[in-house]
């Protein structure tokens, strides 16, 4: 099957203060993150990608943009949320700037979640072993509830994006690690998943690069 995974528009207004917000705050989406959302559904429809189902986590932020896609691909069934998408809580990093977190916390702990998606050892409340498997047993119902040309929509925040791309690292050439490490707001990767494998079409790409699918509808 093809997941297309896309992470929430944008939370903040343009020249408003970026901090951390993690999985106990839940701002709305701005207006621009809404146009993000527009132009995934867009890019949907266009490239007759219609997802057969479609998943989110139960954060608004989430859930608002999926619903918003949803309708402007012209796809008839609603978002499901499920908290196995949800964000980390960044514990001691919720609403510090990334420079703030870097004079706190130091510049290695910082770029190794930045660049490397390397877990910090301290300061976030996530374990990381049981977020992790949490995203696997999601992966793993999927795995066993749809059929293998299906198109299926996730829609989370970051965190489920970082870990994945983690997993991927050093897998696939045409992936680099620093590519892998980030996601973009409004941003998607596609991924093809079978019964033994999980593997990047696209990684933190705008929507506009979906292509029709190369089975037979």
């Amino acid at each position: 099957m093809n997941i297309i995974f896309a992470r929430h528009g944008n939370t903040f207004s343009a020249g408003a203060k970026a901090i951390w917000i993690g999985g106990r705050t839940d701002p709305p989406l701005v207006l621009e993150g809404e146009r993000q959302a527009r132009r995934l559904g867009t890019a949907l429809r266009r490239a007759r990608r219609i997802p057969s189902a479609a998943f989110c986590s139960p954060l608004q932020r989430t859930s608002a943009y999926a619903e918003i896609a949803l309708a402007a691909s012209g796809a008839k069934r609603p978002p499901v949320p499920d908290w196995r998408l949800g964000e980390i809580d960044y514990g001691d990093w919720e609403g510090l700037s990334n420079i703030e977190v870097v004079r706190r916390f130091g510049a290695r702990v910082f770029f190794d979640w930045y660049r490397r998606s390397i877990w910090p050892i301290s300061n976030w409340k996530t374990d990381q072993n049981v977020y992790v498997a949490a995203i696997d047993s999601f992966l793993l119902d999927l795995r066993r509830c749809c059929g293998p040309t299906e198109t299926i929509l996730l829609v989370t925040a970051h965190g489920p994006l970082k870990c994945i791309g983690r997993r991927l690292m050093g897998k696939f050439g045409d992936f680099p690690v620093a590519q892998l490490a980030r996601v973009d707001t409004g941003n998607i990767c596609e991924l093809e998943m079978g019964d033994d494998f999980l593997r990047p079409v696209t990684w933190n790409e705008r929507p506009g690069v979906l292509l029709p699918p190369v089975w037979p509808k």
